[in-house]
């Protein structure tokens, strides 16, 4: 049975975190290396990348945690997917695939495409089965609560983490209702702490936006939103120990057409990392 709870600690609301238990090192006692994949719609491709790069030399997490379209990656991988294969798994998954119109007065699409395409790559399996500790954050749109999910149907779970507010209607979860993890935690390194990682590396897909002029609504809510997220990105990444940023400035958010480049850019990015991530382990 998932639970939830969360309490206020000096004044400020804590953090939902569903149960789900760790171990507390490596079986060779090296420190333990974590991931955190953060949130960016189609630039999440870079994540495939910078895994690809790691596991060329050698260096795999022990634990992830995943935002948006960080989510997917890191829950793929924890279920044993190789880098090589997530393309093959997932990669057709477009923005019309995975939308579709919806009858709830709360969002005019729903994700649930994004929720069947995790569950044919891998199954509709539970987080807290994953062969490496994996968590998946969202935020409660009732309380504003953080919400880690830690075990409960994987699909569903990825599918609330990506859940953007005021598109997709919100997914009903582990008595919650819960949209993107972006608006709580784009950059999940506290969530990464809290699976016992000693060494933290995350993948931060925002904040070299070059951003355009505006020319209607909806370009002045793309630009309102991304720069929401930057400003909130540089506190998130101060828990970090290695920073890896692939230079996406191309790169649209929504730009599904260019997976293979976005993937090439986060390769690069994470081979300039592993020396500094070896050195640490």
């Amino acid at each position: 049975m998932v639970t939830g709870r969360s309490a206020r600690d000096n004044g400020h609301l804590a953090p939902a975190v569903l149960s789900y238990s760790v171990m507390t090192e490596t079986p060779d006692s090296r420190p333990r290396l974590g991931l955190a994949l953060g949130g960016g719609a189609a630039l999440g491709w870079a994540h495939v990348g910078v895994l690809q790069a790691l596991a060329a030399q050698g260096i795999r997490p022990d634990v992830l945690a995943g935002t948006s379209a960080g989510a997917i990656v890191a829950a793929l991988y924890a279920f044993g997917v190789a880098p090589d294969d997530i393309s093959p798994r997932v990669g057709d998954l477009t923005w019309r695939r995975m939308s579709h119109f919806s009858l709830n007065s709360l969002g005019i699409l729903t994700n649930e495409g994004l929720e069947r395409a995790v569950e044919s790559a891998i199954g509709e399996a539970q987080l807290e089965d994953a062969r490496l500790p994996v968590a998946i954050v969202a935020a409660d749109v009732h309380t504003g609560e953080r919400v880690v999910l830690r075990s409960g149907p994987v699909g569903a779970a990825v599918r609330a983490s990506s859940c953007i507010p005021g598109i997709y209607a919100p997914v009903e979860l582990a008595d919650h209702t819960l949209v993107d993890g972006g608006l709580v935690e784009n950059v999940p390194v506290r969530a990464v702490r809290e699976l016992g990682a000693d060494v933290i590396v995350a993948v931060a897909l925002m904040g070299i936006t070059e951003f355009r002029p505006v020319r209607n609504l909806l370009d002045v809510l793309a630009n309102a939103f991304e720069i929401a997220l930057d400003s909130a990105q540089d506190r998130e990444l101060e828990g970090a120990d290695v920073i890896i940023r692939p230079d996406l400035r191309r790169f649209k958010r929504w730009d599904t057409e260019s997976k293979d480049e976005i993937m090439e850019a986060g390769r690069r990015a994470g081979l300039d990392a592993v020396e500094e991530i070896a050195g640490l382990l």
